[in-house]
């Protein structure tokens, strides 16, 4: 998944923008480059390669102006290159785009597009939505022209767009890709994922589908993109501190995460008492199945192991990406989807629930990130509390997701083990956990 950083203020963008690419380096790359605003024009810098070569290679923080995108790409539509890589611009330069995902129909609405004249320097999908929004600027403004690009796309996408002829403002949209947008005082962000700015602001605002932004150093206004209706969206603040997202004087982020295991462990147990609120809240379902992909996928076969075994509710375990041609059918209003995923972003994920929504299902979240789509989308919500997780093995937040399914099947079948051995809650709690506790040790 592509990492996506713009800023728009008083300092220098160039900057900011590098540090925040490679605060986004976990999310895999294979090459990188920036865009800023300076006296009217667009400036772009931007190779195949890792970060801080592509720095020492072009010095990308030399770029001047108070506004500029970046971006981290993994190849999709094209070979990677200097050429493919993001940010991409119109014809005229005026428009510089980044882009996190796909856009189904580029191929045809390239065509249309160079039909009226339009040149096309890559390879990328990407691109095609620069020259939407500049073949609409021909008769209409920035915010516009944006939107009726939107209106012309399908697929998944989180697009960040900035104009030349409009250089105070970040135009912004998603559907199917994280977005997130930060307030800073006199300052604005906007970042596919909240680490690319957590330094600098602790305000956030996270986007839904359908929606798109209009963002200034001041204010971000919200509308959806289908009516244009304005949204008032509640402003979250992130509990993770700065220093969360940084190594810390380790060598690497996994060793880091690892030392972090008891606390985040504690952090866990720390919202036992909305587990147990939550497990009341559930125990009348009688068919469960699991949603989840990569590491929190076994994080949801033990799930399955402990509620089938200490509670005795039937459960399925099934990877979010293949729900919907195998278990979606036997999905009621009797159903209970307990979706487990570390960002709360996992696209997969939050397709296979929607469905089983759609289908009559409640859903329980379990995951590290609140507010995330996920969470949005979820009837029930318990939180991991195991704070950014920045390498790309799964260490804390696996344990802590395990935490949280010990705690919520102890929770549910508490009062059979319980009224059998003559426990309390809290004692059976103990008894089991003690029991079962080869499967957490670490």
């Amino acid at each position: 998944m592509c990492g996506i950083i713009g800023y728009v203020g008083n300092r220098n963008a160039a900057p900011i923008i590098v540090d925040s690419l490679k605060k986004l380096e976990y999310r895999g790359y294979d090459s990188a480059g920036i865009a800023t605003i300076n006296s009217g024009k667009i400036s772009i810098k931007k190779d195949a390669g890792y970060i801080n070569d592509i720095e020492k290679n072009l010095k990308l923080s030399n770029l001047g102006g108070n506004i500029g995108i970046g971006h981290t790409r993994w190849a999709t539509h094209g070979a990677p290159n200097m050429v493919n890589a993001h940010p991409h611009t119109s014809c005229d330069g005026k428009i510089a785009l980044i882009h996190n995902g796909i856009i189904e129909n580029y191929l045809e609405l390239k065509g249309d597009l160079q039909k009226k004249g339009h040149k096309f320097a890559s390879e990328t999908d990407t691109e095609v939505f620069a020259h939407l929004i500049e073949e609409n600027a021909k008769s209409a403004d920035f915010e516009k022209a944006f939107l009726n690009a939107l209106k012309k796309v399908r697929g998944s996408y989180a697009f960040v767009a900035i104009n030349a002829a409009e250089p105070n403002k970040i135009l912004v949209a998603r559907t199917r890709a994280p977005l997130i947008i930060g307030l800073g005082k006199g300052e604005s962000f906007v970042a596919s994922d909240i680490p690319a700015f957590l330094s600098e602001t602790r305000r956030a605002i996270i986007l839904d589908d359908g929606e798109y932004a209009v963002i200034t150093k001041d204010s971000a206004v919200i509308r959806e993109a289908r009516s244009g209706k304005e949204i008032r969206k509640k402003t979250s603040n992130i509990i993770w501190g700065a220093a969360a997202a940084e190594k810390g004087g380790y060598p690497f982020f996994a060793i880091k995460e690892i030392k972090e295991v008891p606390q985040a462990v504690e952090n866990t147990l720390a919202t036992l008492p909305e587990i147990a609120k939550i497990a009341n809240q559930i125990k009348r379902y009688k068919k469960v199945i699991f949603i989840a992909a990569g590491t929190s996928y076994h994080a949801s076969l033990i799930g399955k192991y402990l509620l089938e075994n200490l509670c005795k509710i039937p459960c399925e375990a099934v990877l979010a990406s293949e729900f919907s041609w195998s278990l979606k059918n036997i999905v009621d209003k009797k159903t209970l989807v307990i979706a487990v995923t570390q960002s709360g972003e996992t696209a997969d994920t939050l397709l296979a629930i929607k469905d089983a929504k759609s289908r009559g299902a409640k859903v329980l979240a379990i995951t590290n990130v609140v507010g995330s789509s996920i969470t949005r989308e979820a009837d029930y919500n318990i939180y991991t509390a195991a704070g950014p997780e920045i390498a790309v093995i799964a260490t804390k937040t696996f344990v802590t997701q395990l935490v949280a399914l010990y705690a919520l099947a102890f929770y549910i079948g508490h009062e059979a083990w319980g009224m059998r051995h003559g426990q309390n809650k809290t004692s059976s709690l103990k008894h089991q956990a003690s029991s079962h506790s080869h499967f957490i040790q670490t």
